[in-house]
């Protein structure tokens, strides 16, 4: 059982780490959830409470493509072996709706996880990026 919090957009800004603009994005997605574990004692059949224990927070993206600017140049992806990605640090990432200055979604806490692409009829190629992260805030912030 789980508690979620979702958001999407298709006009926003992405920043890695508060510097790297990384360009345009066709969709961009995020998930929290708080896990849940029932509380159950045997010989009762309603359960005697619900506590939270543990927290989850993943992100897609949908990236489109720009010559020269492959994912591991622009810092997102690990380039090498067992020891690049082993190391690869946990970056933040900052959510800017287009016509704000301020970010509506930071994410902090991420390392990439998969990533694919896609080249759509009208010719334009697009990078999907999935991310794990540890904490995800909104535009009020903790």
């Amino acid at each position: 059982m789980a508690t979620n919090r979702a958001f999407s957009g298709a006009r926003a800004k992405l920043f890695f780490d508060t510097s790297k603009e990384v360009g345009w994005a066709t969709g961009v997605n995020g998930q929290e959830t708080i896990q849940l574990q029932r509380i159950d004692v045997l010989g009762n059949i309603d359960s005697v409470e619900i506590e939270p224990i543990g927290r989850s927070v993943s992100v897609t993206m949908d990236l489109v493509r720009i010559i020269g600017k492959s994912l591991q140049e622009m810092g997102i992806w690990p380039r090498g072996g067992t020891a690049e990605v082993i190391d690869f640090p946990e970056m933040s990432i900052e959510v800017y709706d287009s016509i704000g200055d301020k970010p509506i979604y930071k994410i902090v806490g991420a390392k990439a996880e998969t990533r694919s692409w896609r080249v759509d009829r009208g010719g334009v190629m697009s990078k999907n990026v999935t991310f794990q992260a540890r904490r995800m805030f909104d535009e009020q912030g903790v």
